[in-house]
C-alpha cells in the first residue's frame, strides 16, 4: 500500500510540473479567452435567448390546436346527457373533441413583433461578435503586458547584478584598504535601490499575470511561461488616416452594426404598437363528441292487441276499442357507434377590437416612439464616440512611437556613458557620484525604453483592433 500511495504521489506532483512549466503562446491564450471569458458566455446566452424569442414570435401566426376529453361517473337523480331526461341510476359520461383558432389578421402586429425580435436577434449575434473581439483585443493587451514586464524584470535583475559584481569588487578592495569607505556604502546603496526596482518589477509582472488570467478565466502556476514576439518587427508606422480607420471600423466592428439593427428593431416595435389599434379577424374550429352508458337502443320484440278506455257504439252497444301493444328490448349503444352519431363540428370567424382600454394602447405607442428616438440617439452616440476613440488612439500611437525613437537613441547615449564611467569608475577617475549618476541614466533609459516599446505595440493594435486586422 505505501508503494502504490507513493507511486501516486509521484504521478500527481510530476503532472503538476508539466503543467507548471506549461508555455503559453499568444493564439492559445486567445482561443481560451474565447472559450473562458464569462462576457463572452453571457453575450452568447443573450443572443440565444434573442433567437428563443424570435422563434416564438414566428410561431405566433401559427394555429393554435387543443384536445380536450373529459370522463366523469354521475350517481343518483341527474339528466340522460343522451335523451335529455331525467333518470336516476350511476352514468358513466365522457366529452371529446378539437379546438383550433388562428390569426388572420391583426394589423400586421404580429409580423411587426417578428421582424422587432428578428433585428433584436441580429443585434444580439453582432454583441456576441463584438464581445469576441473585445476580449481578443483585452487577451492581446495583457500578454504584451506581461511580456513588457517580464522584459524588465529582466533588465532589473541584469542591473542587480551589475550593482553586486561592483559591491563584490569593492569589498575586497575595501579589505585591503584600497577605497574610501563611503565609495563601498553608495554602491551598497544602489544595490539596494536596484534590488528595490527588482521586488517592483516583479510585482508588476504578477499583477499582468492576474490581469490576463482574469480574462481567461484561468490561475496561471507561478512558473507558467509565456512565448516571447519579435517585438522589433512589430514596430511598423501607420500612413492610413483616421477617417479610413474610421469608414473601415464602421464595416468591420459588430458594434456598429449592433445599434443599427436595435434602431430598425425599435421602428418594429413601434409599428407593432400602431397594429394594436386595427380590429383581429381570427378563424375559429372545432370537433367534437360525447358518450353515455346510458344512451340505449330499443328494439320490437313482438306485438300484441291491447284493449283501451276507448270505445265505440255498434247498435248502441259500447265495444272496446283495442290497438295494438309493442313489446321492446333494450341494448346499449356501443362506445365506437356513440363517438361517430355524435359527432359534431363548429367554423367560424371571429373579429375582435378594442373600443376603449384605458389608453394603454396609447401609452405603449408612445413608450414604442421614445424607444426608437433612444435607439437613434445611441447610434449616432456609438459612432461619435467610435470616432473619438480612433482619434485618441492614432494620437497616442503617433506619441508612442516618437518616444520610442527618443528613448532608443537615449538608450544609445546612456549605455555607452555607463560604459566610460565603469572603467572611470574601476580605475578610480570619477567619485561614486558621477558613477551612480551614470548607472542610474542607463538603468532607467533601458527600463523606460522597453515600457515605450510595448506601448507603442499596444497602441498600434488598438487601431488594428479598429480597423479590423484582429486576428479572430
Amino acid at each position: 500500500m505505501k508503494k502504490i500511495a507513493l507511486t501516486i504521489l509521484l504521478f500527481f506532483t510530476l503532472k503538476n510540473i508539466a503543467q507548471d512549466s506549461t508555455v503559453y503562446t499568444l493564439k492559445q491564450c486567445v482561443e481560451i479567452g474565447l472559450q473562458n471569458n464569462l462576457n463572452v458566455k453571457m453575450a452568447e446566452f443573450a443572443m440565444e435567448s434573442n433567437d428563443a424569442r424570435l422563434q416564438q414570435s414566428r410561431t405566433n401566426s401559427f394555429p393554435n390546436i387543443s384536445a380536450y376529453a373529459n370522463q366523469g361517473i354521475n350517481q343518483g337523480k341527474s339528466i340522460n346527457p343522451y335523451t335529455n331526461t331525467f333518470i336516476n341510476q350511476k352514468i358513466n359520461t365522457g366529452q371529446y373533441g378539437l379546438n383550433g383558432s388562428m390569426t388572420l389578421w391583426s394589423g400586421f402586429n404580429n409580423y411587426n413583433i417578428m421582424r422587432q425580435n428578428a433585428f433584436a436577434y441580429q443585434a444580439g449575434k453582432m454583441d456576441y461578435e463584438q464581445s469576441k473581439m473585445d476580449i481578443t483585443i483585452g487577451v492581446m493587451l495583457a500578454y504584451l503586458q506581461v511580456l513588457s514586464n517580464e522584459e524588465q524584470l529582466k533588465q532589473a535583475a541584469s542591473q542587480v547584478e551589475v550593482s553586486k559584481a561592483q559591491t563584490e569588487r569593492l569589498n575586497v578592495l575595501d579589505k585591503s584598504n584600497a577605497v574610501s569607505p563611503s565609495v563601498l556604502y553608495d554602491t551598497k546603496g544602489q544595490l539596494a535601490n536596484d534590488k528595490i526596482n527588482y521586488i517592483n518589477t516583479k510585482a508588476a509582472l504578477a499583477s499582468a499575470k492576474i490581469t490576463l488570467g482574469q480574462l481567461l478565466n484561468l490561475n496561471f502556476a507561478p512558473t507558467a511561461k509565456f512565448e516571447k514576439i519579435n517585438a522589433e518587427a512589430e514596430i511598423k508606422v501607420y500612413e492610413t488616416n483616421t477617417d479610413a480607420i474610421y469608414a473601415e471600423a464602421t464595416k468591420n466592428l459588430p458594434m456598429i452594426k449592433a445599434a443599427e439593427y436595435r434602431r430598425i428593431s425599435a421602428v418594429k416595435n413601434l409599428h407593432a404598437s400602431r397594429g394594436s389599434l386595427f380590429p383581429t379577424l381570427s378563424l375559429n374550429g372545432s370537433i367534437g363528441t360525447n358518450y353515455s352508458d346510458a344512451a340505449l337502443n330499443q328494439r320490437i320484440t313482438g306485438v300484441s292487441d291491447a284493449g283501451t278506455d276507448s270505445y265505440v257504439l255498434i247498435n248502441n252497444t259500447p265495444v272496446t276499442v283495442y290497438s295494438p301493444q309493442y313489446n321492446f328490448s333494450n341494448e346499449k349503444i356501443s362506445f365506437n357507434e356513440q363517438f361517430k352519431n355524435n359527432l359534431n363540428s363548429y367554423v367560424g370567424l371571429s373579429l375582435q377590437f378594442s373600443i376603449f382600454s384605458s389608453l394603454r394602447t396609447k401609452t405603449q405607442i408612445s413608450l414604442a416612439k421614445i424607444n426608437k428616438e433612444q435607439s437613434e440617439v445611441r447610434q449616432k452616440n456609438t459612432n461619435i464616440v467610435l470616432k473619438a476613440a480612433i482619434d485618441q488612439a492614432k494620437t497616442d500611437m503617433a506619441a508612442a512611437y516618437e518616444r520610442y525613437l527618443i528613448l532608443q537613441e537615449q538608450v544609445q547615449d546612456y549605455t555607452a556613458s555607463f560604459k566610460i564611467a565603469t572603467v572611470k569608475f574601476e580605475k578610480g577617475a570619477i567619485t561614486t557620484v558621477d558613477y551612480v549618476i551614470a548607472k542610474s541614466n542607463n538603468d532607467k533609459a533601458q527600463m523606460n525604453f522597453i515600457a515605450a516599446k510595448y506601448d507603442y505595440i499596444l497602441k498600434s493594435k488598438v487601431l488594428d483592433y479598429y480597423n479590423g486586422k484582429l486576428p479572430m
